[in-house]
């Protein structure tokens, strides 16, 4: 065999022995799921992006590709915690904006 068909077979022995990313998805689905309801209308741009990229996430659990199924389940849950963050800081900026004014 040659150096590139070794290096092939021991690329797919290895993408074929890695496991569902369950933890991953789990933490992603959760995460992106109690955000949705504080992040509508407050950071809709960074929940897209991690609703997006959860069902991308999604489709490549459904097709095997294990390995970037986690990739995006991580990248999901960070936007979605970026969206709860941007929407947290937006209701704290409101009320204290209206505390000012009642000053």
């Amino acid at each position: 065999m040659t150096r590139v068909t070794l290096m092939l077979v021991a690329v797919l022995a290895a993408c074929a022995t890695t496991d569902p990313p369950e933890s991953e998805m789990a933490a992603a689905r959760a995460m992106v799921a109690q955000a949705r309801p504080v992040t509508e209308a407050a950071a809709p741009q960074e929940l897209a992006a991690a609703q997006g990229k959860l069902a991308r996430a999604e489709l490549a659990m459904q097709r095997g590709h294990y390995g970037h199924a986690k990739l995006l389940a991580q990248q999901a849950e960070a936007d979605a915690k970026l969206a709860w963050s941007s929407a947290e800081n937006a209701r704290v900026q409101r009320e204290l904006n209206q505390q000012r004014s009642v000053r």
